[in-house]
């Protein structure tokens, strides 16, 4: 029954209109931005005619026997959507060889933008105004029936949300002007993705899907998703690109900017873990004249002039040891436990892998807990450093 309806309005009386789109808003337009149509078919269906005919308004128009003798151009059949080619609906998307129909209302309460562009007249008596809105080539056919999806079923949605449907459904979004659901998902999505440096160590490896992210944040300006997104690409083995389609690909100033934050990050994490700072002296000697560096700290001279060769527990607790002790364990506590390596573009991570490492006691107490002191401020550095990164011209 429902697709004799169908039928009975495609038989129907129609007429195209073409009518102009938005103006550029100063700052940032958001057709120029996305590549929306600037026009939009209007059909006029009168059920009460059993004719069709269908007639573009342009400056110049041509009669009927012209357009009747040039020739149609061919174009592949468009499916109508399983579920989303509503009986009553009165607005027709084509996606990616799809057809939607859904609710012009339903645009028009949700969209400032797309209400600017359509039209007021509504019903007219017994004729339904059907519109054709083009987005193709810049809405996937994919992330429409996300969005769809939400609004039929938005329950299936309170709990959690699937990473690859909610970039859809943000793309969507930002590219419809739904400004409150733009809302909402992009901070469901900043939950998954934090900024916040405290947070960021949840994820020990890079994950997979943070190009698409990056390529998103840059898409729909989520600038809180930039610095996670391109710290996890900057880590991963060329940079995570080689998992983007064609239709997202990094910027080439991205790419430079991704090169110079993995050269910086290696530096950093060759200048704290390669080695012992050389220029590194326990504390609590600094005070003590030494004119040995080589000679265990922890030993007190006698009234000879010769060290004691067995130190007491006190004098082991309250100094550091020599130098080559120290370096033997730091060779065996950070290389032979593969940190080094494992953090080689991970300063952060790896950072926090020293941190937590149980220092044996060639380190006196007050110097290990100086140095972790030490290694949270180069951690914040860092992380700063990333931002402005990002923030170069």
């Amino acid at each position: 029954m429902a697709q004799r309806e169908d039928d009975s309005e495609d038989v129907s009386y129609k007429r195209a209109v073409h009518q102009s789109a938005l103006s550029r808003p100063s700052r940032l337009s958001s057709h120029e931005k996305y590549g929306i149509a600037s026009t939009f078919t209007a059909v006029i269906c009168d059920p009460t005619q059993t004719t069709r005919y269908k007639r573009h308004l342009t400056a110049d128009s041509e009669s009927r026997d012209e357009q009747a003798k040039r020739p149609r151009a061919d174009k592949a059949p468009l499916r109508k959507h399983e579920r989303f080619w509503l009986a009553d609906g009165n607005a027709i998307i084509e996606l990616d060889g799809i057809n939607f129909r859904v609710h012009q209302s339903w645009f028009t309460k949700h969209s400032k933008r797309i209400a600017a562009i359509l039209p007021d007249q509504g019903m007219q008596g017994s004729r339904l105004e059907e519109i054709t809105l083009d987005f193709c080539g810049v809405l996937k056919a994919i992330d429409f029936e996300a969005l769809l999806s939400l609004y039929e079923n938005p329950g299936d949605y309170r709990d959690y949300i699937e990473t690859p449907t909610l970039m859809s459904l943000i793309r969507t979004a930002a590219i419809l002007g739904f400004d409150n659901d733009r809302t909402w998902l992009v901070r469901e999505l900043e939950a998954l993705w934090p900024s916040n440096l405290g947070e960021l160590f949840v994820n020990p490896e890079p994950r997979l899907d943070a190009p698409e992210v990056a390529c998103l944040a840059r898409t729909c300006d989520i600038d809180s998703l930039l610095k996670p997104a391109f710290y996890d690409m900057a880590r991963a083995p060329v940079f995570g690109l080689d998992r983007l389609d064609e239709s997202e690909q990094i910027g080439r100033a991205d790419v430079l900017r991704l090169v110079r934050m993995r050269e910086y990050l290696s530096v950093m994490w060759a200048q704290v873990a390669a080695h012992e700072d050389p220029t590194f002296v326990c504390q609590n000697l600094q005070a003590a004249p030494s004119s040995n560096d080589e000679r265990p700290s922890g030993l007190s001279a006698n009234t000879n002039g010769k060290p004691v060769l067995c130190p007491t527990t006190s004098a082991m607790d309250s100094h550091c040891l020599s130098a080559t002790a120290r370096r033997e364990a730091w060779v065996r506590l950070v290389h032979y436990s593969q940190i080094f390596a494992q953090y080689r573009y991970d300063p952060l991570r790896g950072l926090a892998a020293l941190i937590n490492i149980s220092w044996t006691d060639e380190w006196c107490r007050d110097c290990v807990e100086k140095r972790k002191a030490d290694w949270h401020k180069m951690q914040r550095r860092i992380w700063e450093m990333v931002g402005e990164y990002l923030r170069e011209e």
